[in-house]
This record gives structure tokens, sequence and C-alpha cells, in this order.
């Protein structure tokens, strides 16, 4: 079926926040009596939801203790370094110059995603944003995808899914999606290249030249850019 909406992963997928993301987990971590955490070792520990990446840091024990206290730490730091990905903007552009809905679909807690999006100016591109918090599920649950493809209306063989993670490739195969990655985020291209998905580019620029002309040039005259 042709494609009609295209779903994106936020952080290392659209946008760089993990300078903001790394400071925020070093004040809480200390604070807390951990020791300071190195910026590899937390980027590398993101893709769930906070309570996940704290999990992966400390332990479950005080995850959820930790959480608390990170959300007003990371309001203070969110801005700090953050940066749209190169080809963000440029592709939904295109998607939007082509008739494709776009959302975004992230594990970051919803209120931060928005204003995220909404300091980069992603917000007037996107038909809405939807993150942690504001439904009972997290991605990869099935049930997260089904309700943010209901949501923009259309079915999973008419969406893609573009992200940067493992995580990402199991929120599409979950509900049939085909999914694109990209080697922006969390993992190399070589650790995205064992997934079976669509395509694995360097940038969102790779995609936006080389694989969407390819994978919707028959249906949205796609390279006429």
């Amino acid at each position: 079926m042709p494609i009609r909406a295209i779903l994106f992963d936020l952080d290392g997928t659209l946008l760089d926040q993990f300078e903001a993301i790394h400071r925020a987990f070093v004040r809480v971590l200390t604070q807390m009596g951990f020791p300071e955490p190195s910026f590899e070792k937390v980027k590398r520990s993101v893709g769930g939801a906070s309570e996940a990446t704290m999990t992966k840091l400390i332990g479950a024990e005080r995850a959820e203790e930790a959480v608390q206290i990170l959300r007003p730490i990371f309001e203070e730091e969110m801005f700090n370094g953050l940066r749209a990905l190169p080809g963000s903007r440029e592709i939904l552009e295109a998607c939007k110059k082509h008739g494709l809905k776009t959302a975004v679909l992230t594990n970051k807690y919803g209120p931060h995603a928005r204003a995220a999006c909404d300091h980069l100016n992603f917000s007037e591109l996107l038909s809405f944003t939807l993150g942690a918090n504001d439904t009972d599920w997290k991605k990869p649950d099935s049930r997260l995808s089904h309700y943010a493809l209901e949501k923009i209306g259309v079915s999973a063989d008419e969406a893609l899914y573009i992200g940067d993670s493992p995580y990402d490739h199991k929120t599409a195969e979950g509900v049939g999606m085909d999914c694109l990655l990209v080697a922006t985020g969390t993992h190399s291209q070589t650790e995205l290249s064992k997934l079976p998905a669509v395509s694995v580019d360097r940038n969102l620029f790779e995609v936006l030249d080389k694989t969407l002309p390819e994978f919707l040039a028959d249906q949205t005259g796609f390279r006429e850019t």
C-alpha cells in the first residue's frame, strides 16, 4: 500500500540533546551519592524511558526516586547544547511538501519532547509529538505503536518508522511497520546493520537523498525536490 505517514523517534534521530541529558544525569546521580557517569555511558543507556535509563545506570532499587529528582533538573538543562541533527528539518519539510503526515513517537517524557520540538521549530511540521507518560505504554509496546497509528490516521502498512536504535526497530516490527534506521544516535551503522531494517543510513540527509526517493518515488514523486 502507498505510504501516507512517517513516524520519527526523537533523541538521536531528529535532534541531539545528549549534552543536556548527560549534564542532568550527572547532577542527579552525584546528588544521590553515585559516581559521576561518563558521557558515553549515559548516551549508551538512553533509548527506553527515563526509568529504564536510570535502571541501567544505578539499578532498579532507586531508579524511580532518581527520575523524580531528574525532571526539574532536566528542565533547567534541556536547551543547553540542543541541536537539530543534519537533515531533520529538511526531511520534515520534504514530507510536508509531498503530502506525507509526520509525527514523533518517543520514550522521552512527553512535555519535554514537545518543548524540544517547539524550541527547534519542528512542531509546526508535525501532526503531534507523543512521549512517555502521555499513555500507559512505552516503546516498543505494540499498543503504543497502534495508538500512534490510529492517532495519525493510517494503518501499519501505510507508515514508516525512522529511528536510531534497536528499540526503534522493535517498535516498528511489533506492528508490521517498515523501519528505516540512522546511525546518528546511540548505535553505529555496523551495529544497526545487524537488524533486518529496510535501510541503515549515516544520517537523515542520506535517507532523504537516497532511501526515501527509492522507497516512495512510484507514489509521491519524491525525487522532485
